[in-house]
């Protein structure tokens, strides 16, 4: 498909995280993962792209429960080589690894180059911690999205920064920038430099031609995702640097400084440094257009690697009822037994099991079902039809609400619904394909219009897990009679509740003569023939024809 691409002109794909390895504490949500199955596709499609990021070194990395349900974090420790990173040499002396040096106030910071080759596809990570730098240096990459204001700020200068330093170093020269979400967006001002230097530029010409080859994929609307720092702080990182170009530093940021609070939003700044912008879901499309509609805007809405998340066994037996059934009760099987080692904590497979598993934010409201702990409560230990809810995620390091909010759920599992809901804690890679493959029902619980896409339901309808959902990001693209439930957003735990008695727990419970739920198995079918449309094959396709051209 795209062999008529030139491979010496990669996109470079930028993303501060990524996920594809559970080992490996690269990531902390979709994002990471969207951009892990991105890459894949890439190398899979023989795509030309190069992908940039930081290698972290695992700082406050593993979640913890302690005995009062409270979430605690401890750090991991990583080593590149046992995971499985290359050193990158330098092309000019390949005796010795490469370097790049990225200017932070009034030093250098030092970071090495690792990669890890997939196909054609490599991916190239920065690492702080080497010996030319200062010990608090050396810590700069040590958490993901972890420590002060200025702590992230020197991340996200490091990775776009040092990424074109990097790819400049190797000589590689792509057609194209990819910002995927704002935080690499500082690579606009290293591009400037470079073709102010080598093509003897103005700055305003040189910011022109940085433009026009770069695009930026916004992934939220939520305030928390949308970063605005205080302007001292980018004026004291940024001063360096708008010298070296000969303008003011109020010019070089300009592009990113609100009129209204005075800070400067990497939100805007990667809009402004871009000549087109991708929204994730139709529904993200029209309410990025709409709060920014002075911007180029194209829909694409994200995917799914598919032979990362379809179980084998779902895509061979999928077209025969009795095979797809005895299939996914093989996976549910597979999924008790490994709650049970994973918590201590058992249940009978043959249950109901519904799951809700993904970051723990009040906008994702994973609370809503636990409005009426009674109701449900009569629901999961109907002794005739029980069921078994399953819940994993994560709160951010600093946001003390979630982290509350998860302690009240995990005390409501270990009192009212005791042996009908288990938490399961250090939510990652593994547990998300064991939850999507093996659970019969994946539900998701947003507050309407907050959920840009969502990638974790695609999983699941890969899979044939049926989907419970309110319909926002791509779930609100899916028409969901026949293949699962839509959840009324605006009254979410009574709409939850009465789906669950009415239809949900009948529909899996209702049996053939040879304990067949014919109807549930039909729904199953038609699920995973719906979810190639929400592939990375048919996303990066969509990349190329209307964000890439």
């Amino acid at each position: 498909m795209y062999r008529d691409l030139p491979v010496d002109k990669p996109v470079a794909y930028f993303c501060a995280e990524y996920g594809f390895d559970s080992d490996l504490p690269l990531y902390a949500g979709g994002l990471g993962i969207l951009a892990g199955d991105t890459v894949k596709e890439a190398a899979d499609q023989s795509f030309p792209m190069v992908a940039v990021g930081l290698l972290y070194r695992g700082g406050k990395a593993k979640q913890t429960i302690d005995a009062t349900g409270m979430q605690n974090e401890e750090d991991v420790v990583i080593d590149p080589v046992s995971a499985g990173f290359e050193h990158v040499y330098d092309v000019e002396d390949p005796d010795q690894p490469l370097f790049v040096r990225v200017h932070l106030t009034t030093q250098d910071v030092w970071a090495r180059v690792w990669k890890k080759t997939i196909n054609r596809t490599t991916l190239y990570l920065l690492d702080t911690e080497t010996d030319q730098n200062e010990p608090a240096d050396r810590k700069v990459n040590h958490a993901l999205y972890f420590g002060s204001e200025e702590s992230i700020v020197k991340q996200q200068l490091l990775l776009g920064i040092g990424g074109i330093k990097l790819l400049t170093a190797l000589h590689i020269e792509p057609r194209l920038y990819h910002v995927n979400e704002g935080r690499p967006a500082f690579l606009h001002w290293q591009l400037i430099r470079k073709f102010m230097d080598r093509n003897a530029m103005s700055y305003q010409e040189a910011q022109t031609k940085a433009k026009s080859l770069t695009v930026y994929t916004n992934h939220t609307l939520v305030r928390a995702g949308n970063q605005a720092y205080d302007i001292s702080l980018l004026k004291k990182y940024g001063t360096y640097y708008a010298d070296k170009m000969g303008i003011s530093i109020d010019t070089l940021l300009s592009p990113g400084f609100e009129t209204d609070t005075g800070k400067f939003n990497l939100t805007q700044f990667a809009l402004n440094s871009a000549r087109r912008a991708s929204a994730v879901s139709k529904v993200h499309f029209a309410l990025s257009k709409n709060i920014w509609p002075q911007f180029a805007w194209v829909e694409v809405t994200n995917g799914i690697h598919m032979p990362t998340w379809q179980d084998e066994d779902i895509a061979i037996n999928q077209h025969d009822q009795t095979m797809l059934w005895q299939a996914h009760m093989r996976k549910k099987v597979a999924l008790a037994e490994f709650v049970k080692t994973k918590t201590g904590y058992g249940y009978d497979p043959n249950r109901l099991v519904i799951s809700w598993a993904r970051r723990i934010v009040g906008y994702k409201q994973p609370n809503a079902l636990f409005e009426d702990v009674v109701r449900l409560s009569a629901i999961l230990k109907n002794s005739a039809k029980p069921v078994q809810l399953l819940m994993a995620g994560r709160a951010h390091t600093t946001d003390t609400e979630a982290k509350k909010m998860l302690q009240k759920i995990i005390e409501y599992m270990q009192d009212e619904l005791a042996d009908n809901a288990i938490f399961i804690p250090n939510y990652d890679i593994s547990i998300s394909k064991m939850l999507t493959r093996g659970s019969d029902v994946w539900l998701n619980t947003p507050v309407p219009g907050q959920e840009a896409s969502g990638t974790s339901g695609m999983k699941a309808l890969s899979n044939g897990v049926l989907a419970m959902t309110v319909e926002d990001g791509w779930s609100a693209e899916v028409d969901w009679h026949d293949i699962g439930w839509s959840l009324d957003g605006r009254h979410l735990a009574d709409s939850f509740y009465f789906r669950m008695e009415h239809d949900v727990v009948p529909e899996y419970y209702h049996r053939n003569e040879q304990g067949l739920p014919l109807i549930w198995v039909e729904k199953m079918k038609r699920s995973i023939a719906l979810a190639p449309r929400y592939a990375t094959k048919r996303m990066l396709q969509e990349y190329q024809e209307m964000l890439y051209a």
